[in-house]
């Protein structure tokens, strides 16, 4: 009786685990794969990592059907500049890929989740130059 609850007891837990996993991820119409748990509204900031000088604020919305919408302040001398991009968004393994329609180009990064309102990004492969080839971030969830 004993081995039978023990059995039942396992099954549960594999079944609640695989239920957990497969909620995470969702597979769009073109067949790229989302984390559900990056979909939201995040903030994230640095300075001198990309010029010396120059600090960078940005709100991405990265939305449950791979588009995106990056929101960015520039600040640099006392003065300030705001840009948009759009583009889409897709995950494969623990690689983040950031397609931008504007300059046709796809950022790589290494991506882990530290909980629900922290995601840690590291560049592989980036359009734009930077002072340092270990770029390195986190976004905070704002929604």
């Amino acid at each position: 009786m004993k081995k039978i609850l023990n059995w039942g007891l396992l099954v549960v837990l594999m079944m609640i685990f695989a239920i957990s996993c497969s909620t995470q991820m969702t597979t769009l119409e073109n067949g790229k794969k989302i984390d559900n748990r990056l979909v939201g509204v995040w903030s994230g900031s640095e300075k001198d990592q990309q010029i010396d000088g120059v600090s960078k604020k940005w709100d991405m919305t990265r939305n449950a059907d791979g588009t995106f919408i990056l929101d960015f302040v520039f600040t640099q001398n006392g003065r300030t500049q705001e840009t948009q991009e759009t583009g889409n968004w897709w995950i494969e393994g623990n690689k983040f890929y950031e397609y931008h329609e504007e300059s046709g180009k796809t950022d790589v990064y290494t991506y882990s989740v530290l909980n629900e309102n922290q995601i840690k990004f590291k560049s592989q492969s980036i359009s734009v130059g930077m002072n340092n080839d270990s770029y390195e971030f986190t976004d905070t969830r704002r929604k």
